[in-house]
């Protein structure tokens, strides 16, 4: 009977032991279902976060942003990002204040100008502080000196390319509107047309825009790389009411892009994959060469250069008289990308380089 009765006993303990591996499994099996499904439920929601990010040109300037959103590097972050492509930053700038976009990507320009006239925006992030263009013209046109009385097809007034012109032609002691008439062509394809069609003597360009022209016959008149002017450009810009409502929602952005940065510095057929999708350009020589130019160019730690917007500003000084009675701090917010450097992620992602 005792026997039977520990036989009955022996089973009854390894039915509950049994059960007990078994509620430890499920128990297991539940703790890992839960962390997979909230890494799931994270992920889609946070990729069901869309962002239309305008750029403002078609330029090299602009690659991080086209390689981190196609590489996939913002999804990693929970964030959906589309660029779009609007010619100017000051179209940007409404549909930033109005809401329709909430981060962009544009020169500092167009932004500085609209905050000094009161706009709540901020600059959280800048590409590279180093001028690129160049000033191409007709043959014939062989002396900066020689652009008096003519024509020079630039963007919209305001934007970078419009307050860099000026600034290079103040320098030549050429007065901009005076003695040299500054017209607004539109975008880089739409002013090499107007350069090759004859409507201006001369246009200000960048990137593959500036070596196509160079194909052309046309003449480098003026490399702004070569003058003592710099001015922040290919800026990440923010309403200041987003960012602070949504200031890890910027900063998960900062994180995608500044990857994108590193890819632009560092992997050349990447790069150049992608720039030929946006810049629509086969040429494999044009597109090499611009990568080696840009690697340099952008900056390694992004962070806004308080200095050289406080530059920038003091340029807006003719139209925008108030600007003296700013503080350019209030601009620019160097905090995200400080953060990101404390936390060590730019050296991560640099593999401590």
């Amino acid at each position: 009977m005792r026997f039977a009765w520990s036989q009955r006993t022996f089973r009854c303990s390894a039915r509950r032991a049994a059960r007990a591996r078994s509620t430890n499994r499920c128990a297991a099996s539940w703790r890992a279902a839960a962390l997979a499904l909230g890494a799931f439920l994270w992920t889609g929601s946070a990729a069901a976060q869309s962002l239309k990010v305008p750029f403002a040109a078609l330029s090299p300037n602009y690659a991080p942003l086209w390689i981190a959103a196609q590489s996939g590097l913002f999804k990693k972050y929970g964030l959906d990002v589309q660029p779009v492509y609007i010619s100017a930053g000051s179209v940007i700038v409404p549909a930033l204040l109005s809401g329709q976009v909430e981060i962009a990507n544009m020169s500092s320009a167009p932004a500085l100008t609209a905050w000094a006239r009161g706009a709540e925006l901020s600059a959280v992030g800048v590409t590279s502080n180093r001028l690129l263009h160049v000033i191409m013209t007709r043959s014939s046109i062989r002396q900066p000196e020689e652009l008096k009385n003519k024509k020079i097809g630039s963007d919209r007034y305001g934007s970078l390319s419009d307050l860099v012109l000026r600034e290079a032609l103040r320098y030549y002691n050429l007065a901009p509107d005076r003695d040299v008439a500054v017209i607004q062509t539109g975008g880089l394809p739409e002013r090499l047309g107007a350069l090759k069609a004859g409507a201006v003597d001369g246009a200000i360009v960048t990137g593959d825009t500036a070596l196509e022209a160079e194909k052309l016959g046309f003449y480098k008149l003026i490399d702004l790389s070569q003058l003592p002017i710099q001015y922040p450009s290919s800026t990440i810009i923010v309403g200041k009411a987003f960012l602070a409502a949504k200031r890890d929602t910027v900063k998960r952005f900062l994180r995608g892009w500044i990857e994108g940065i590193k890819i632009a510095k560092t992997d050349r057929e990447r790069t150049v994959a992608v720039m030929q999708q946006f810049l629509k350009t086969g040429d494999r020589a044009v597109l090499e060469k611009i990568f080696e130019t840009y690697k340099s160019v952008h900056e390694r730690l992004p962070i806004p250069d308080a200095k050289l917007m406080g530059v920038a500003l003091k340029q807006l000084a003719a139209t925008v008289p108030q600007t003296h009675q700013l503080k350019v701090e209030n601009f620019t917010d160097r905090s995200l990308i400080a953060e990101l450097e404390a936390e060590g992620f730019i050296a991560k992602v640099y593999d401590g380089r």
